[in-house]
Formats: C-alpha cells, structure tokens, sequence
C-alpha cells in the first residue's frame, strides 16, 4: 500500500494533465460542458445547451408553442433532422426544466405541447457559466465580440437591456 500512496501524487498530476488535453481536443461544442445546477444545494449537474438545444429553444421561442412535429417541420428548413432527435432533444429539455410540456391525449397516443420553461433562475445560471466558460478562454477577444453583438441591437432592444442593467445596478 505505501508505494501506492507515494506515486498518487504524480497519477493525480497526469491525470490533470490528460482532462485538460481531452477537454480542449473535445470535437463536442465548448456550450456542451456540464455546469453546477440552478439549485446550490443540489450535487446534480445541470448540462449547458447545445447547439441542436438552442435551435429547438429558439423555435419554442418564436412560435409560443409546439409539438415536436412543429419543431420538426421548423428546424428542417436549417438541417435534415429526423422526429426521433428532436422529440429526445425536446424530452431532455425537458429534464432541464427549460421547457414545459402539457399532454395531449388522442387516439394514437399522447402528444406533448411544449413550450419555454418558466425558471429565470436556471436560464441566466446557464448563460452566465457559458458566458464565463467563453471568456475564460477567449479574454478579450469574447469581450469584443460581446461588444459587437451589443451595439448592432435596435435601439429599442438596447433601451430596454440598459434600463435591466441599471435595474439591476440599483439593488446592489
């Protein structure tokens, strides 16, 4: 057992070594990284959204409601996509709590309605580790694209984001 305890040193620092190398070789989406739950207390990771996620998210969100077969028929003008991914990728939404559901019986099953969840919390957890995940890794140059991004928004749009900013700098 002793010699074990001496070399665990230099196992812990390969392995450090192998998780950073895995991480940045991942071909997955630097979006795809699991993140700690909208619920401190909690043990359980919350996975941040996908690329695939946002457009089915983006759909719910330009069209109110949906079934599966709506976000289908949507998301099929962006990429061939079969029934089966959407509704696995709407059930695991789902799971996240990003999106409701409300059954609809019939007579060949039961169809789900979805629709964007209700939990603000949860949403600007997500955002704000994929935000920092971003900048982290990219520094100034996330910065400046966050920047850009800012400053082509309409004017409207960009009132009503400065007046949530100054909202939120007046409870601090």
């Amino acid at each position: 057992m002793q010699p074990i305890k001496r070399f665990t040193p230099i196992f812990r620092y390969y392995y450090d070594i192998l998780e950073k190398v895995f991480y940045y070789s991942d071909r997955r989406n630097i979006l795809s990284r699991k993140v700690p739950s909208a619920n401190a207390s909690s043990s359980k990771q919350v996975d941040i959204i996908g690329e695939l996620e946002s457009d089915v998210l983006e759909v719910l969100k330009n069209n109110g409601q949906a079934t599966a077969s709506d976000v289908m028929q949507a998301l099929h003008e962006k990429r061939d996509i079969a029934y089966t991914t959407v509704s696995t990728t709407l059930d695991r939404l789902y799971k996240k709590r990003l999106v409701d559901r409300k059954a609809l019986p019939g007579p060949g099953g039961t169809r789900y309605l979805f629709s964007l969840g209700k939990d603000e919390r949860l949403k600007r957890k997500i955002v704000e580790s994929t935000l920092d995940r971003i900048t982290g890794a990219f520094g100034d140059t996330a910065y400046s694209a966050i920047y850009r991004r800012l400053d082509s928004l309409p004017e409207d749009e960009l009132e009503r984001l400065k007046k949530q900013v100054d909202k939120v700098r007046k409870k601090k």
